[in-house]
C-alpha cells in the first residue's frame, strides 16, 4: 500500500513539476490547429478554397494515472484580407488533481510575401501577441512529507513544508514564425517547411520564492504532399520542437482518399485541389494516418472531410516508460475544421455529414 501511494504521488508530482517549469501542451493533430502551430499560417489555407477558417480541438489524456484527466481544448479563427491574414486563438489546458490551468489568448497576423496568383512559391511570415493566465490550487496537492505512518495514508492535516507565494499570474506573450510551401498544380509533389518561435519575450513566472522565465519554444515543421493519382494523396511529415531541456520529434504519414459521391459526374482529387469541382456535387475525403512521437507514443488518426468541413479523431498509444502504469493507454484527441466562404452558410454540409 505504501509503495503504491509513493508511486502515485511521484507520478503526479513529476507531471506537475514539468508544468511548473512551463512546458507547453502539445497536440497530436498539430496540423489541424494551424494558428497554434505557426503564426505565419494565419489566413494561409495551403490550397483550400476559403475566405476564413474556424478550427477547434479537444484532447484528454492520462486518465490511467490521475483521478482527473488532463484536458486541452481550444478554438481559432483566421481569415484573409488581401495578402494579409488576421485571426487568433484561445487555448485552455487543465491538468490533474492540482487543477493546474493555463489559458492562452493570442491575436495573430501574417503577411503573404509572394503572390499566389502569379507564383507557385507560397512564402509567409507572421507574429502573435496576447496573454496567458496560469493558476493552480496548492491545497489540493499532497506530498510525500505528509505521509502518516500511523494510518499508512497521506494526511492533508500534516504541514507539507512547501511555500507557494502565489497561485495565479497573468503575463504578456509573443510568438513569430515563417512558412514556405511549393504548390504547382502541374506537379505531383508539393513540399513545405516552417519555423516558429514561441515566448520570444520570455515572460516571468513566479509561483514560489524564486524567479523563473518561460523558456523559448522552437518548432520546426516539414513535409510534402504527393499526388499519387486522382483519388490518393500521401503526406509524410515531421515536426521537431524544443523548449528548455525538453524536446519532441513527431514523424507521420497521412493518406487522403477521395470518395466519389456521384456516378454521373467525375470528381478528381486534382480538380478539387484546383477548385474546379461543381458545387452541386458533394465531395468526401477519407483521411487515415499514423504518427510516431519518439519515445512517447504511436498515434493513430482517422477522419472524414465533406466539402468545407473536416472532422478527425486520433488516439495515442503510450510507448514510454509510463506504459507499466498506463498499460498503453494514452490520449484521445478530436479536431473540427471549417473552411468558410463569404455569402455561404457555414454549416452547409453539416445536415448530410
Amino acid at each position: 500500500m505504501k509503495t503504491k501511494i509513493f508511486i502515485s504521488v511521484f507520478l503526479c508530482w513529476v507531471v506537475l513539476c514539468i508544468q511548473l517549469k512551463a512546458q507547453d501542451p502539445h497536440l497530436s493533430q498539430y496540423d489541424a490547429f494551424p494558428v497554434y502551430l505557426n503564426p505565419s499560417l494565419t489566413g494561409n489555407y495551403l490550397g483550400e478554397d476559403a475566405d476564413y477558417r474556424i478550427s477547434s480541438v479537444y484532447r484528454s489524456q492520462w486518465r490511467a494515472l490521475t483521478p482527473k484527466p488532463y484536458t486541452t481544448y481550444g478554438v481559432a479563427y483566421d481569415q484573409t484580407v488581401k495578402r494579409f491574414g488576421v485571426g487568433g486563438y484561445i487555448l485552455e489546458d487543465k491538468e490533474g488533481v492540482a487543477n493546474y490551468n493555463t489559458l492562452n489568448v493570442q491575436l495573430s497576423g501574417s503577411y503573404l510575401i509572394t503572390d499566389p496568383k502569379t507564383s507557385p512559391h507560397l512564402l509567409s511570415t507572421g507574429i502573435q501577441m496576447g496573454i496567458f493566465y496560469k493558476s493552480f490550487n496548492p491545497n489540493s496537492l499532497l506530498f510525500d512529507s505528509q505521509y502518516d505512518n500511523s494510518t499508512g495514508t497521506l494526511n492533508p492535516n500534516i504541514n507539507s513544508g512547501e511555500n507557494f507565494q502565489r497561485n495565479s499570474l497573468v503575463n504578456f506573450d509573443a510568438n513569430m514564425g515563417i512558412f514556405y510551401k511549393y504548390r504547382d498544380v502541374t506537379k505531383k509533389w508539393w513540399p513545405y517547411v516552417g519555423l516558429s518561435v514561441f515566448h520570444v519575450n520570455q515572460p516571468k513566472e513566479n509561483f514560489g520564492g524564486y524567479i523563473s522565465k518561460l523558456p523559448v519554444r522552437w518548432d520546426g515543421q516539414a513535409g510534402c504532399d504527393f499526388i499519387i493519382n486522382e483519388k490518393v494523396k500521401l503526406t509524410p511529415s515531421v515536426m521537431y520542437l524544443n523548449q528548455a531541456s525538453s524536446s519532441e520529434l513527431n514523424m507521420g504519414l497521412m493518406m487522403n482518399y477521395r470518395l466519389n459521391s456521384s456516378k454521373n459526374e467525375k470528381h478528381t482529387l486534382h480538380q478539387a485541389l484546383t477548385h474546379e469541382q461543381s458545387e452541386k456535387v458533394a465531395v468526401y475525403d477519407l483521411q487515415v494516418g499514423v504518427n510516431y512521437r519518439l519515445k512517447d507514443a504511436v498515434i493513430i488518426q482517422m477522419g472524414i472531410k465533406k466539402d468545407n468541413i473536416a472532422l478527425r479523431m486520433s488516439y495515442d498509444i503510450n510507448t514510454s516508460y509510463l506504459t507499466y502504469y498506463t498499460t498503453g493507454k494514452g490520449a484521445f484527441e478530436m479536431t473540427l475544421v471549417i473552411y468558410g466562404k463569404k455569402g455561404t452558410p457555414v454549416f452547409k454540409s453539416m445536415s448530410k455529414y
